[in-house]
């Protein structure tokens, strides 16, 4: 234990009344570049080691931090202070990638929420795991590792017995992840992510510390810099040091007011309770990333072939990443650091644009690109390169990243499933409806509507996948084949007037047509007698179960086939049209449009 009491009479007093129902974990890798660097290779644990990316060391393990080395010094200078230094290349993130994962998933073993933060930090809510624990007997629980002060007196809410139930747990946690993962790590527990994340460090390394609520505000008030708070960043920071507020417990003692004007009333009010240790922020549980990236930086590149090259290296190690990762990519983005020789400064730009998941095929769960496909991402890199690059003009690059950004988890190429349903999705309706321009949909290139098959152009608009409302091949024929009418989203909203039956109904219409013929060929043949006749058919039909007496221009495995709903609206139209009286058939009548009814679908149009 460590008993750190400290004179809390100049902090803020604490709320009793408050209620702390949250149990939070904050687990910290040691050194985790450097830690699995020694996981690989044994020798160096007994060696500095410093994990260096391009000429800074962004690591390094214990044995190197004695003799001075900290995190980002320059090579130069770590190798001053230690010239002993072992220097391993770490700008490979995928033995971290790895590591990190391993820990995630171990961590999620606990059924509870866990939130990455980086590689090396994971939050993990054991709330629910706390209130279990507690029906069980739990007398004379004792605190592993570090407590940062003893309380005065118990907290009414009950937070103290829950916070220690949550420090066992991270003390198991830790060592599950040691022995399975040779990995040490240290850990904060508190009532919010705030707390548990600044007390986690303490006591480094391969450590834990627990802080009870009533503490947090005095522990805040020894923070140096306000810039120590993980929610305020460098412009916030500069915000607050122009006003003389530095420190943590400046911030705690200035008026509320005084910071209301210079932030907003939500800003200000959100400021002083982190500089108290209040913090409501959920744990969310995090799944996998939105996006997978790289980036590349360096002192300075002025030509449109070295850029290729750098880019070519970054797309290599990024099909990796995705292969591993599993999911097909739909979205890619450029993005460049530009130098302003004027302003001496550098600032960022990006563009990104769709891509086609045919450049991608999925084996085993792992992904990989097709046979030419790199060529074609690369193809479309430089375009967009060339989209933020006025290339007629001198150009300075400091760094160059790529990254997808958008992914889908199942294939929709042209050997997918979904493709598949989505062939038989355009094909089929309840009457197998065509429409009657010259083109047939049999004989289509269906390729030639997706921008998959094009390398020319421009996808930044293209589709990712297709709706199941609205099939982008559906939509593609729709057009090709009715362009001279009008363009449709879907053929579902043709004009009736251009649609048909299928050959096996326009055999019996030409039949039913036929017949009217042979009729009107007949002195005593007259147009109300075949409506009468007409009706009493749709009558017996209306009345039946089922379409035993369909009028011969009906189909009645069609019909049959259809659903109940449809089945009543059809013969309840049938039946009121027996029901009225019928006009006198003429040129005239059957020239006029029909209303736009469901019986229009079984009905032959001119």
């Amino acid at each position: 234990m460590d008993d750190r009491n400290m004179d809390t009479s100049s902090s803020p007093s604490f709320d009793v009344s408050h209620d702390h129902p949250k149990s939070i974990i904050h687990i910290d890798i040691d050194c985790f570049y450097a830690q699995v660097e020694m996981l690989k290779n044994p020798e160096l644990r007994s060696q500095p080691l410093g994990i260096q990316q391009k000429n800074i060391v962004v690591t390094s393990n214990y044995e190197a931090r004695k003799f001075g080395v900290t995190k980002c010094m320059l090579v130069t200078d770590a190798l001053k202070v230690c010239p002993n230094l072992k220097l391993v290349n770490g700008e490979d993130l995928h033995d971290y990638r790895a590591a990190s994962n391993k820990i995630f998933l171990l961590l999620q073993s606990w059924k509870c929420p866990v939130e990455k933060l980086g590689m090396d930090e994971n939050f993990i809510d054991v709330t629910n795991l706390v209130q279990e624990k507690l029906k069980t007997n739990m007398d004379n629980i004792t605190i592993p590792g570090h407590l940062y002060s003893e309380p005065s007196i118990d907290c009414p809410c009950g937070c103290h017995i829950r916070l220690k139930i949550a420090s066992q747990i991270a003390n198991e946690m830790r060592k599950r992840i040691y022995d399975d993962l040779g990995l040490t790590t240290c850990a904060g527990i508190s009532h919010n992510k705030l707390l548990a994340k600044l007390i986690c460090p303490l006591h480094k390394p391969n450590d834990q510390t627990t802080i009870y609520p009533e503490h947090g505000s005095s522990f805040m008030s020894t923070l140096p810099s306000v810039r120590t708070i993980p929610s305020i960043g460098t412009k916030t920071t500069e915000a607050l040091i122009s006003h003389k507020i530095i420190s943590v417990r400046d911030l705690q003692e200035v008026p509320l007011d005084v910071i209301k004007e210079y932030f907003s009333s939500d800003m200000a009010v959100r400021l002083k309770n982190l500089s108290m240790g209040e913090d409501n922020t959920p744990v969310r549980q995090s799944g996998r990333p939105q996006s997978i990236g790289l980036e590349d930086s360096f002192k300075t590149v002025s030509v449109k072939s070295e850029v290729e090259e750098k880019f070519t290296a970054l797309l290599q190690r990024l099909l990796i990443l995705v292969g591993e990762d599993g999911r097909i990519p739909v979205s890619l983005r450029v993005t460049l650091r530009k130098k302003d020789v004027k302003r001496l400064s550098s600032h960022r730009e990006s563009r990104q644009c769709q891509i086609s998941s045919s450049l991608f095929t999925i084996n085993s769960g792992s992904v990989s690109v097709t046979e030419g496909g790199q060529q074609k991402l690369m193809s479309i890199i430089m375009r967009l390169f060339n989209k933020l690059i006025d290339l007629t003009k001198p150009f300075h690059l400091t760094l160059v990243g790529l990254a997808f950004t958008k992914f889908q988890e199942r294939m929709t190429g042209r050997g997918s499933i979904v493709n598949y349903l989505m062939n038989d999705l355009s094909v089929q309706s309840v009457l197998n409806i065509t429409n009657d321009c010259d083109t047939s949909a049999s004989s289509m290139d269906y390729s030639a509507a997706s921008p998959s098959s094009s390398t020319t152009t421009d996808l930044s608009d293209a589709e990712v996948e297709p709706s199941p409302k609205k099939p982008k091949k559906v939509t593609w024929i729709a057009k090709r084949r009715c362009l001279s009418r009008e363009d449709v989203a879907s053929p579902s909203k043709l004009k009736v007037g251009e649609l048909r039956l299928n050959s096996r109904e326009l055999e019996k219409v030409s039949e039913l047509r036929l017949n009217s013929r042979d009729k009107s060929l007949t002195p005593r043949a007259s147009p109300a007698r075949d409506m009468s006749e007409t009706s009493d058919n749709l009558r017996d039909i209306a009345e039946g179960g089922v379409c035993d007496d369909c009028p011969s221009y009906v189909d009645k495995d069609v019909f049959n086939a259809l659903p109940e709903e449809m089945k009543n609206e059809l013969k309840a139209m049938w039946k009121n049209s027996s029901n009225s009286e019928m006009p006198r058939a003429s040129t005239r009548n059957m020239n006029k449009s029909k209303p736009n009814t469901l019986l229009k679908y079984f009905v032959p149009q001119k």
